[in-house]
């Protein structure tokens, strides 16, 4: 759609071997995963902004070709992120439009009504991610030409100082964005997309801290754990299976690998030390 009066949403997209770097997975499964994101974060656009310019920035082959029937592709002029989604910007701006979305491709757990809720408000805007300090969604205004844009560690409060009005919106879906195992398992307990969901199938996730809320018993009762976001997940007794662990105290570290839905431990073990070797 062109015009002033519509949104444009650009998600740029990296794709290709070094995608989600962060997740401690073979470089293949990562792919396999930051596809399944992306597909999912286009899917809630076009679900939730039918209206609107969707605009795909990337300089991988695999990933143009596959959302050219969901997007406008454009390519990645190289020089970073924030290159990136000027560029994307600019072409937004070229087809007529005068307000435009910035939404990275990680975001597995979107809702729906959330990305329609957020672009309601005014721009410029941001909405930072659930840590705070992140940009989960940033709002713009093309009138003036193209908005510099800080994408990258802290860029919550960095695209405050450049004059975005930050808004602690209530969507917890467009507010976890995926780069590590803590935020993969967040996503999981708020619930993700056909796609990810199919993909996880065949991936064994990595291991996330968690302290020892209710040990389990000698008699075969579960347990229970704190991950360091508050979240409780169950620890059944077959969850220290070859960990080396006889014994769990109340308040004991440990790393635990969840289920696809992210509240029972698989298995559990000593932080530091890799599951089924023993304990010295």
């Amino acid at each position: 759609m062109t015009g002033s009066g519509s949104l444009a949403v650009v998600v740029p997209l990296k794709g290709g071997p070094l995608a989600k770097s962060r997740l401690d997975l073979p470089a293949g499964v990562r792919v396999r995963l930051a596809e399944a994101f992306a597909r999912d974060t286009l899917a809630a656009v076009v679900a939730d902004l039918p209206d609107a310019l969707l605009v795909v920035v990337t300089g991988d082959a695999r990933t143009a070709a596959w959302c050219g029937d969901l997007a406008e592709v454009v390519g990645d002029p190289g020089g970073g992120l924030d290159a990136a989604v000027r560029s994307g910007l600019g072409y937004a701006r070229s087809r007529g439009h005068r307000r435009a979305a910035v939404l990275l491709g990680d975001h597995p757990a979107l809702r729906p009504g959330e990305l329609a809720e957020a672009v309601g408000h005014p721009g410029p805007a941001v909405v930072p991610d659930a840590d705070g300090t992140g940009t989960a969604l940033l709002l713009v205004a093309l009138d003036a030409g193209l908005p510099v844009t800080a994408f990258g560690p802290g860029s919550a409060a960095a695209h405050e100082a450049l004059g975005h009005r930050r808004v602690d919106l209530d969507l917890p879906g467009l507010r976890t964005d995926v780069d590590d195992a803590p935020s993969l398992h967040r996503a999981l307990r708020l619930g993700v997309g056909d796609a990810t969901r199919a993909a996880l199938r065949r991936v064994t996730l990595p291991g996330v801290q968690a302290t020892i809320h209710r040990a389990p018993d000698e008699q075969g009762h579960g347990g229970s754990a704190l991950l360091d976001d508050g979240t409780q997940v169950a620890v059944p007794r077959e969850s220290l299976a070859d960990s080396g662990l006889l014994h769990l105290r109340v308040g004991q570290r440990v790393t635990v690998e969840l289920d696809d839905d992210g509240r029972t431990c698989r298995r559990a073990w000593i932080a530091g030390i890799g599951p089924g070797r023993p304990v010295g």
